[in-house]
């Protein structure tokens, strides 16, 4: 009996959500964060050159070296969406949820979060990227209101919808039985490491050019709380099969350590956009 009931208890997978899983979600949160940020300014250089501006692409800024219209400041706005758009047709096609998945969701969120924030600023800052490329089209008073609300009912969107795919990780349908767990478990796996996420991208971004980045990153995670508490009235997540809890994952680091030397030893020292032969670097870092 003893040695059966030992083989029961070996076998049975670990439930409960584990440390090491809330800060492989941070970590993921951070390259989410990270891959939007250099998605919107990838999207800025890509305008620009098209613009003929000459956009120099930095790991947190873009510079244009020459004059032309302000809709090349709109191209941030346009990739992040595409971009999120992207990887959320690819989420479904994985079947796994590990921390690759877990990642994916969090690119996903922070790609439409930039692009729907920015939205949102169009008539509240004047001098925002997005503000400027949409003042310089002729379009009839007001509308700058129907993008902001827009923006504001697409980012509150992700962030509801984003509450049943964060619950799907639970590894038991018992984890989130109620409200409160539910609550508590995309707390721990949403809010929790949206929160920390900006200290770990912060030094990606560094140096600071002053260009408010790095300034923007400790509310970056704020969109969660209303994952939280979408969560609460979520019902429609079925768990199925009993499955061991994830715990921590490498590949959320690895991938933001490579972000990071792409960042400083590449981006940091400025490539023009199309990149040009006769000079790689615009300027040593």
């Amino acid at each position: 009996m003893d040695a059966e009931t030992l083989t029961v208890t070996e076998s049975r997978p670990r439930s409960g959500t584990r440390f090491g899983f809330i800060a492989t979600s941070a970590v993921a949160s951070a390259v989410g964060v990270v891959v939007a940020a250099f998605t919107d300014l990838l999207g800025l250089a890509v305008t620009g050159a098209l613009g003929g501006r000459e956009p120099v692409l930095y790991h947190n800024d873009v510079a244009f070296r020459a004059g032309g219209s302000d809709l090349a400041l709109g191209g941030g706005v346009v990739l992040s969406l595409v971009v999120g758009a992207f990887f959320l047709l690819l989420y479904p096609g994985s079947r796994r949820y590990d921390a690759a998945r877990l990642t994916t969701l969090w690119v996903i969120l922070h790609c439409f979060r930039q692009g729907f924030t920015q939205m949102v600023a169009v008539p509240l800052d004047a001098d925002s990227n997005a503000a400027l490329a949409f003042s310089a089209l002729d379009v009839p008073p007001g509308l700058d209101l129907v993008i902001a609300t827009a923006g504001a009912v697409g980012l509150l969107s992700i962030a509801l919808a984003s509450a049943p795919a964060f619950l799907a990780f639970a590894p038991t349908q018992r984890e989130i039985a109620s409200g409160s767990r539910r609550a508590g478990f995309t707390a721990k796996l949403a809010l929790i490491p949206g929160v920390v996420d900006p200290l770990l991208a912060v030094p990606v971004f560094l140096p600071d050019p002053g260009n408010g980045l790095i300034q923007s990153l400790p509310f970056v995670g704020a969109f969660t709380i209303a994952t939280v508490i979408a969560a609460v009235g979520t019902r429609s997540v079925t768990i199925g099969d009993y499955r061991d809890a994830p715990g921590w994952s490498w590949l959320p680091l690895a991938w933001l350590v490579v972000l990071g030397l792409i960042a400083q030893f590449l981006l940091a020292r400025g490539i023009l956009i199309p990149p040009s032969l006769d000079q790689v670097f615009i300027e040593s870092s």
